[in-house]
């Protein structure tokens, strides 16, 4: 199962008059804090490549950082890492950062297709 089944995600292409466009949106309209996750929506290629670095950089270290870190990729989503978590929007649920990685992992090649 993928990270976006498992998140009840899909993803989808949008066309019109010559422009592609890239959507995330929760399955069967069901509205949980999986929402928060179609967040991916306003991200592009570069942007979700420097997510997925400011992730791993958490994710291959020995000693992962124990503050807050605020990632600058979107500007009108706060995205968090808490390590060893992953908060959107400063709602009071977080996701496993591992998750996030790996979500990430998909929207991108999602992206490149």
């Amino acid at each position: 199962m993928t990270k976006r089944e498992q998140y009840g995600l899909e993803f989808y292409k949008l066309s019109s008059d010559g422009i592609t466009g890239y959507n995330c949106r929760c399955k069967d309209g069901i509205v949980d804090h999986n929402n928060s996750l179609q967040f991916l929506s306003c991200l592009d290629r570069a942007g979700t490549e420097l997510l997925l670095q400011e992730i791993n950089t958490f994710l291959d270290t020995d000693e992962p950082y124990r503050s807050i870190y605020e990632s600058m990729v979107l500007e009108h989503n706060d995205l968090d890492i808490e390590y060893p978590d992953f908060r959107i929007d400063k709602l009071p649920y977080t996701f496993p950062l591992a998750d996030i990685k790996d979500l990430l992992q998909e929207w991108l090649d999602f992206l490149k297709a």
